[in-house]
């Protein structure tokens, strides 16, 4: 894998994450007009675009690192809706150690997933042709999981509106009206993780991407629930 690479400009850029907060000032000056949240609804309409603009800014490490903390933050609001609004989440008194188990898990084991995540990924594009390095890569993705945290809230938000209704409303308790909510989170985040690779790698299309994560992630589901029913409980 690359250790650099040459921008249009002819600067060369470090493929290998090198975090120095001084960067961020660099940032500041380089970045023209487009704020963090006008750049959030942009990903909306068009991820690809978005990722597009954002690789050619050129970000530092700091403000890649500054991307999935704040995901990370996000993602730890959602399981604390989870746990904490949502009734039947778990004993009272354990409640506390889940939260704090999730806050660690949020921000040292996602943060850590996401790079390694982002640099096989990186390996295997380059693999069937991909032309974006390791640093395009986990821009693109660390960009994605900031775009998709919020819809994982709110996914959050309804399943435990449904969990309040559900005395009143028996069929809100059906796991086949509450699965959707759980799973939109992880729908958007492997599309705009699609979106943010293909166009990373310059793949013309980005169907067979989200097919293939699509697969991956269905079959670590299963693996999952498998290895949960049979071992965990």
């Amino acid at each position: 894998m690359m250790t650099s690479e040459r921008r249009l400009d002819g600067t060369f850029v470090s493929d290998l994450p090198d975090v120095r907060l001084s960067d961020i000032r660099g940032d500041d000056e380089r970045i023209e007009g487009m704020s963090l949240w006008r750049r959030m609804l942009l990903s909306y309409s068009d991820m690809r675009a978005a990722t597009r603009q954002l690789i050619g800014e050129n970000p530092s490490e700091a403000r890649l690192l500054f991307f999935v903390l704040l995901s990370d933050v996000i993602f730890f609001l959602n399981r604390g809706v989870s746990l904490v609004i949502s009734p039947g989440s778990g004993a009272s008194e354990k409640l506390p150690l889940e939260v704090g188990l999730w806050l660690v898990v949020a921000l040292f084991l996602r943060t850590l997933t996401l790079y390694l995540f982002s640099g096989l990924v990186a390996f295997v594009c380059r693999q069937f042709g991909g032309q974006g390095s390791w640093r395009d890569t986990r821009t693109g993705v660390f960009w994605a999981s900031l775009v998709a945290a919020p819809i994982g809230v709110l996914g959050a938000l309804v399943v435990a509106l449904f969990a309040h209704l559900e005395h009143a409303v028996p069929i809100l308790a059906e796991p086949v009206v509450t699965l959707p909510a759980h799973l939109i989170g992880m729908v958007f985040f492997v599309f705009f993780v699609s979106a943010s690779v293909a166009e990373a790698h310059r793949f013309r299309n980005t169907s067979p991407v989200f097919i293939t994560f699509s697969v991956l992630t269905v079959i670590l589901l299963i693996l999952g629930i498998y290895l949960y029913a049979n071992h965990v409980r």
